[in-house]
């Protein structure tokens, strides 16, 4: 059974550091409301509270992000000790670092991946069959247009650049939903992993292509 890459967020194993009971959640305790340190193990999924999986709730990560960030902000802990205002700034800051990768479909992806072994950009380079030459005549395109002063050309290679960035994110949204962290043949999951990296590698590629377009 396909399980999105991971539908389980990591355990919260830590007690709070201010009544010492089990949290049930990463940083705020249940109990005292207490805000506690992120440990090293802890995960962006789990930091917000959310599964570890591409297909999120957009409109229940952004809510779990904004209570924490709220009980996090140094602001609400001007009037405590300075070691609980020092806590709050590197919570806040873990936090909104979570957000801004979360909330990002490709940086998720990105994220997940790792935290499924996934190869990382800089390790594999390699894009989709036929990719490549593809991008240098898009690149060839930019640039005439850009050095004829063709902004009719360069809006419409920038709106067909939108709409292919579109599909691919849902073309990513498929392959993580098809992807099964159980599967039983180790050399099969590799596959799947790689068969990921490509696909972003060959995002990026589209990003980059864009911004020259509209640049």
């Amino acid at each position: 059974m396909a399980t999105n890459a991971g539908d389980n967020a990591s355990a919260v194993p830590a007690k709070c550091i201010a009544c010492d009971r089990e949290l049930n959640q990463a940083v705020v305790c249940d109990y005292c409301h207490a805000l506690n340190p992120v440990s090293a193990p802890t995960d962006y999924f789990t930091l917000l509270g959310v599964p570890r999986r591409y297909d999120l709730d957009m409109a229940e990560l952004r809510r779990r992000f904004l209570a924490l960030n709220r009980h996090a902000h140094p602001d609400f802990h001007a009037g405590d000790s300075p070691e609980v205002a020092e806590l709050a700034l590197n919570v806040s800051s873990a936090v909104n670092d979570a957000w801004r990768t979360l909330s990002d479909p490709v940086g998720r992806a990105e994220y997940l991946l790792g935290l499924l072994g996934g190869p990382a950009s800089a390790e594999d380079r390699s894009t989709p069959e036929g990719f490549l030459p593809e991008v240098a005549e898009l690149q060839e395109r930019i640039h005439d247009a850009r050095a004829d002063g063709d902004a009719a050309t360069l809006g419409r290679l920038a709106g067909e650049l939108d709409g292919r960035y579109r599909a691919m994110l849902e073309t990513l949204g498929e392959l993580y939903g098809r992807f099964d962290t159980t599967v039983g043949c180790e050399a099969v999951r590799q596959d799947e992993l790689k068969r990921l990296r490509r696909h972003l590698n060959a995002i990026s590629y589209i990003r980059k292509l864009i911004s020259a377009a509209k640049g």
